[in-house]
């Protein structure tokens, strides 16, 4: 399959390090904790993710639903301001604590996952304040080893540039890769795509003469013009 060549091209060009990525790092915590550093990425870069999570957890100790209802606002949306969008941010990390306070989510999810309810299981975290197709995606992915393939702006360029999809549709994209890649390459194959986003394939100047996979690449190959 095309996503399994793709795969095997990536893994001989990069050598993944976790510490470049910021869930992996987060596979332990807990899921409230997982799932706020995943919104924290949103839209930023890992590094600043990074930083703002670091920020929170050394103002709380830990991070939980019950110690983020416990301080204001204000005071959460500048302890992860380098993240960008902190208020905004403040205000789904809050909600989406007084849902974990109020519910016994994660229960409810690994029941899901243990039927084979994957999908029902996606969209019940979805339904969660501050978490899209991504972020659930993610959680699932990472946290869990379900199938699932989470797309982020890197992968979409890249897809889009490749002629697999021809416009940024996030379930589409999705789709392409699951259905053109063996599951188990699924959580490699994205942390790799990641990383020819930032280092070869960019949003701007794109290093085409380095990109193992440009003999694939509508874009490059001028078809997709």
């Amino acid at each position: 399959m095309i996503g399994d060549e793709i795969y095997e091209k990536l893994s001989r060009k990069y050598k993944l390090k976790d510490e470049e990525y910021i869930a992996p790092r987060l596979l332990n915590r807990d899921l409230f904790e997982f799932i706020v550093a995943v919104i924290l990425s949103q839209n930023t870069s890992d590094y600043n993710a990074w930083r703002a999570f670091n920020n929170l957890l050394n103002a709380l100790g830990s991070i939980t639903p019950e110690k983020i209802l416990n301080i204001n606002e204000q005071k959460l949306a500048e302890l992860i301001k380098i993240a960008g969008m902190q208020h905004q941010r403040s205000r789904k990390i809050i909600e989406l604590a007084t849902a974990f306070k109020s519910n016994n989510i994660e229960q409810l999810l690994i029941e899901q996952i243990r039927k084979g309810s994957y999908e029902e299981a996606r969209r019940y975290l979805m339904d969660l304040p501050g978490i899209g197709s991504k972020t659930a995606d993610v959680v699932l992915l990472m946290k869990y080893g379900v199938p699932t393939f989470p797309v982020d702006t890197h992968i979409m360029r890249i897809t889009i540039r490749l002629g697999f999809v021809k416009n940024k549709n996030y379930e589409a994209c999705r789709r392409f890769w699951m259905m053109n890649t063996s599951p188990d390459h699924y959580l490699h194959l994205h942390l790799l795509l990641i990383t020819h986003g930032r280092r070869t394939c960019k949003a701007r100047s794109p290093e085409c003469l380095h990109c193992v996979i440009r003999d694939h690449c509508e874009w490059y190959l001028g078809r997709g013009k």
